[in-house]
C-alpha cells in the first residue's frame, strides 16, 4: 500500500540492540516507524520525511545521496543514506600571503599548505534506504539496509545533530535585528538561550547562528553597492520628500552618497540655525568617511539632519557634498557651520556658502593641547586651568582674551611654541570671544556634543559592516532619536516643572518652553531675583539703561530697556548667543513688572511647538506622504508582539499557560498540514530578502567603493607594504602600548622591564 509521510506516527522506540559477534549495530525501533522492501510513497519528499522520522528514532541522521535519472530525465533512482556513510578526502588548508598594489588590489605574493586538525563524520556506514521510479504518483522502495557501523546517538546529544538543528525565522529575525544594534550572532544565541529557557529548547547551534550571520554578508558582499543605491530609489519612489543623490568615480565605483528623510528634513529647517559637521567617523568596511550634519534639537539633545559617505577627503568631494546638502535643505544656509580644521574643508566651505560662518570644533583644538605642549606642563601646573579659564569665557571681549593668552604664555615659557601660535593666529575661528554676537544655540562647548554623537552611532555600527548592512543599522539609530525626542515631547506637554518662584513669568516660562530649556531659565530667573542688585540708573529719551552686578562679581552687566516696545539688551549677550533670557533681563523685567516674557525673545526653536510650525516645501506635505506601510515584515513584527502579549497575560496562571500551549500546537500542526512539504532551495536567500528589504540585482551597474586611503584609515602604505600593515603610531600611541604591556626580567640588568639581553641600554656598561 502507498504510505503517506504526514500521517502521525508514534516516536516510541525500543532500548538499542547489538547483534552478538557482529560488527554493526541495528536498531530496534517500532514496525510503524521502519521502512521496508516494497514500500511506497506518493513523493520523493514523502520518503525522505518518512526516513528521517525513522532516523530520529533511532539515533542518526539522514543526508541525500545519487540521483540516477531514466531517458527521459525522471528521477529513477533515487539514495537515502546514513550522515556518516563513505569517507571524507582528506585536504590540507591553503594559505595565501597578499600584497597591496597602487589600485588597492591583491597580488598574490606566495601561497603554502599547513595541516588543519578536523574531526571525521564519515566512517563507510552502510545504511541506506533506495527509491525507485513506478510511477508518476509512486516510488517503491527497493533496498533497506538497516545496520550500521557506529554506535547511534542517545537522547541527550539528540539536540547537538545537524538533523534536530534547523534555523527558524524567528532565529533569523533575532539575528538581523540584533545585528543592527550592534549584537552579534554568538551573543545572540546566549540571548535565545534565556528567551527559550536552555540551549536544548534553541533547536539550533551557535555555529547555525554565526553561518547565517556569514551568509547574510555573503549576500549582499557583490551588490552592496547597487543594493544600497537600489535601497533610496525605493524609499523615494515612496516618499517624493525623501532626498538621495550619490556619485560614481570613471570606473563605476560608488565614491559619494547623501541621504536625508523627510523627517530630518523638517528638523533642519526648524533647528538648522547652526549645524555641526563631523569627518571622524569610519563605520564601514570600505573606510570611507560617515559625515553626518547634525545640531541639537529643542531639547538640547542631538539631532541628526543628513548622513552622508565620501571616500576622499579632498575639496571636490567636500564641495559636491555642501552643495549637495544645501539642494536637499531647500537652499537654506545654516547661521553657522562647525567643523574640524581640514583644509579641505575650508576651502569648500567658502566656494559653496554665501552667509554661512564657518567656525572650528574647540574640542578637537583642546584636546590635542597636552600631546602638543608636553604632559609635563599640564600635569605638573595649572597651565591647563588658567588656559581653560581664557579660553572658556563666554563673557570676555577680543582684547581681554588676547592680554589674558599673552599673559599665560609668558608665565610658562611658551611665545614661541609653534603650534601654540598657530592656534593663536586662527582665533577668530575658534575662541567665543570674537563671535559673542553669533546665534551658537548654546552650543559653544562642542565638546560634550561631539562625544555624545559618537558615542550614540557607535552603540548601532561598528567598522566591519557593509553600506546595506550599515544604512539599516543608522535606520535604528534614527527611530532611537526620533523615539527619544517623542518621549521628552511628551513630558513636556503633559508632565509640569516646579516653580521656585512666585512670579508669573516664571509660570509664563514653564507654558511655553521644554522641561529642559525651562530648567536653565528657571535658574536665570533665581539668580536674578536672589543673587542680582541694582548698581546704577541713566535715561536717554525713551532708553533705559540699567546697571547689574552679580554678588560678588567685579564684572557690571548693562542692560538697555525701552519701555515703549521692551525692547531689551544685555552686555553679557546670553540671547544672541543662545537665544534664551539672561538673568540680567529677568532682573529688569522683574523690576517692570512684566508676567510675560516678550515675544520678541521667545525663539520658536526652544517652544514645546516647535516641530509643529510650518516649514519650507519640501516636494509635497511630508506628513501626507511619511505614511506607515502595512507590508509583510510589519504583519510579522505585529505577530511576535501579540505572542508576547498572550504571553504576559497566561504567565501567573498555569492553567492559562497550558491553554495557551495547547492552542498554539493545535495551531502549528494546522499550518504544518497546510504546506506541501516541498522546502524551496532558495528559502534561506528568500528569508535574506525578506529581512533586507531588498534583494540582490541580476546585473550591478554600480560597483561596491574602493578601500580609501583616509586619515587614520591605515591604507597610508605603499604597494611594498604587506596588506596587513597599519598606519604609522605616534610616539604618545607607542608609550601607552608599552605600558600595557607586561613587563619581564632582563638578564643583562637584572629589572624587570619591556626589553631583554639582547635590546637591553646597560649592555654596552
Amino acid at each position: 500500500s502507498v504510505v503517506d509521510a504526514n500521517q502521525s506516527t508514534t516516536l516510541e522506540v525500543l532500548p538499542l540492540c547489538t547483534p552478538g559477534g557482529t560488527k554493526e549495530w541495528i536498531p530496534c525501533c517500532s514496525t510503524d516507524l521502519k521502512p521496508y522492501v516494497g514500500m511506497q510513497f506518493f513523493s520523493i519528499e514523502d520518503g525522505l520525511k518518512f526516513y528521517k522520522t525513522y532516523a530520529e528514532a533511532c539515533g542518526f541522521n539522514v543526508r541525500k545521496a545519487t540521483t540516477t535519472k531514466s531517458k527521459k530525465g525522471d528521477v529513477a533512482f533515487k539514495y537515502f543514506l546514513c550522515n556518516k556513510a563513505g569517507f571524507k578526502e582528506k585536504r590540507k588548508a591553503q594559505v595565501v600571503d597578499k600584497l597591496k598594489d597602487n589600485e588597492g588590489g591583491d597580488v598574490v605574493v606566495q601561497s603554502s599548505s599547513i595541516s588543519r586538525k578536523r574531526l571525521v563524520t564519515r566512517v563507510g556506514c552502510k545504511a541506506k534506504m533506495v527509491l525507485k521510479h513506478l510511477s508518476k504518483s509512486s516510488y517503491v522502495v527497493t533496498i533497506f539496509h538497516e545496520g550500521h557501523t557506529h554506535p547511534l546517538y542517545t537522547p541527550s546529544s539528540r539536540k547537538f545533530q545537524k538533523g534536530c538543528r534547523k534555523i527558524s525565522m524567528l532565529h533569523k529575525k533575532m539575528i538581523f535585528d540584533n545585528s543592527k544594534v550592534n549584537i552579534g550572532p554568538v551573543k545572540t544565541f546566549r540571548l535565545m538561550k534565556e528567551y527559550v529557557g536552555g540551549y536544548e529548547n534553541v533547536g539550533a547551534s551557535k555555529e547555525d547562528f554565526k553561518n547565517f550571520h556569514r551568509d547574510l554578508k555573503a549576500y549582499i558582499e557583490g551588490s552592496d553597492a547597487q543594493m544600497f543605491v537600489d535601497n533610496f530609489k525605493m524609499k523615494r519612489l515612496l516618499w517624493s520628500a525623501y532626498f538621495f543623490d550619490y556619485e560614481v568615480d570613471e570606473d563605476d565605483y560608488l565614491c559619494r552618497a547623501f541621504w536625508a528623510n523627510p523627517i530630518c528634513r523638517r528638523n533642519y529647517s526648524v533647528f538648522g540655525d547652526m549645524v555641526s559637521f563631523d569627518t571622524t567617523y569610519q563605520f564601514n568596511k570600505y573606510n570611507m568617511i560617515f559625515g553626518p550634519f547634525t545640531r541639537v534639537d529643542h531639547h538640547k539633545r542631538c539631532v541628526t539632519f543628513a548622513g552622508s559617505f565620501i571616500a576622499k577627503e579632498d575639496v571636490s568631494s567636500f564641495e559636491w557634498l555642501f552643495s549637495t546638502f544645501l539642494k536637499g535643505m531647500g537652499g537654506k544656509e545654516p547661521v553657522c557651520l562647525i567643523t574640524d580644521q581640514d583644509p579641505a574643508m575650508g576651502i569648500a566651505i567658502k566656494n559653496v556658502f554665501d552667509k554661512t560662518e564657518h567656525r572650528y570644533c574647540m574640542w578637537h583644538i583642546m584636546k590635542k593641547m597636552s600631546d602638543k605642549v608636553g604632559r609635563a606642563i599640564t600635569k605638573e601646573t595649572d597651565f591647563l586651568e588658567k588656559l581653560c579659564g581664557c579660553v572658556w569665557s563666554l563673557e570676555i571681549e577680543p582684547d581681554e582674551f588676547e592680554r589674558s593668552w599673552k599673559s599665560i604664555m609668558c608665565e610658562f615659557g611658551l611665545q614661541s611654541h609653534d603650534w601654540l601660535g598657530q592656534i593663536y593666529d586662527i582665533r577668530k575661528l575658534w575662541i567665543p570671544a570674537y563671535f559673542r554676537d553669533l546665534f551658537m544655540g548654546g552650543i559653544m562647548r562642542t565638546t560634550s556634543r561631539s562625544e555624545s554623537e559618537n558615542n550614540f552611532f557607535t552603540c548601532f555600527t561598528n567598522p566591519h559592516v557593509t553600506l546595506v548592512e550599515f544604512y539599516m543599522r543608522y535606520e535604528s539609530a534614527m527611530d532611537a532619536q526620533r523615539h527619544s525626542q517623542s518621549n521628552f515631547d511628551n513630558d513636556s506637554k503633559n508632565k509640569y516643572p516646579e516653580l521656585k518662584t512666585p512670579l508669573l513669568i516664571e509660570k509664563h516660562a514653564s507654558q511655553l518652553y521644554t522641561t529642559t530649556v525651562f530648567y536653565e531659565l528657571q535658574y536665570e530667573i533665581e539668580i536674578a531675583c536672589f543673587n542680582c542688585g541694582f548698581d546704577g540708573f541713566r535715561r536717554e529719551n525713551e532708553l533705559e539703561f540699567v546697571s547689574v552686578k552679580e554678588g560678588s562679581r567685579r564684572r557690571t552687566y548693562e542692560v538697555v530697556f525701552n519701555c515703549n516696545n521692551y525692547d531689551t539688551h544685555c552686555s553679557c549677550k546670553m540671547f544672541e548667543r543662545q537665544g534664551l533670557p539672561c538673568r540680567h533681563m529677568f532682573f529688569v523685567w522683574k523690576g517692570k513688572l512684566l508676567d510675560r516674557i516678550p515675544e520678541k525673545y521667545v525663539l520658536n526653536r526652544w517652544t514645546i511647538m516647535a516641530t509643529k510650525q510650518a516649514t519650507f516645501s519640501l516636494e509635497g506635505h511630508i506628513s501626507d506622504q511619511c505614511v506607515k506601510i502595512v507590508d509583510k515584515k510589519r504583519i510579522l513584527n505585529e505577530v511576535w508582539s501579540e505572542i508576547h502579549n498572550c504571553v504576559s497575560l497566561a504567565e501567573d496562571n498555569e492553567d492559562d499557560l497550558i491553554y495557551l500551549l495547547n492552542n498554539l500546537k493545535a495551531l502549528k500542526l494546522d499550518l504544518e498540514s497546510k504546506k506541501d512539504g516541498n522546502v524551496p532551495q532558495c528559502k534561506k536567500i528568500k528569508d535574506i530578502e525578506f529581512l533586507i528589504g531588498a534583494s540582490a540585482p541580476n546585473e550591478s551597474t554600480i560597483k561596491p567603493p574602493k578601500i580609501s586611503k583616509n586619515k587614520g584609515s591605515g591604507e597610508q602604505f605603499s604597494s611594498n607594504v604587506i596588506a596587513g600593515a597599519q598606519r604609522l603610531k605616534g610616539e604618545k600611541e607607542k608609550a601607552m602600548e608599552k605600558q600595557e604591556k607586561k613587563k619581564r626580567m632582563c638578564k643583562g640588568c637584572g629589572e624587570l622591564c619591556h626589553h631583554d639581553i639582547r635590546n637591553c641600554p646597560y649592555k654596552s656598561k
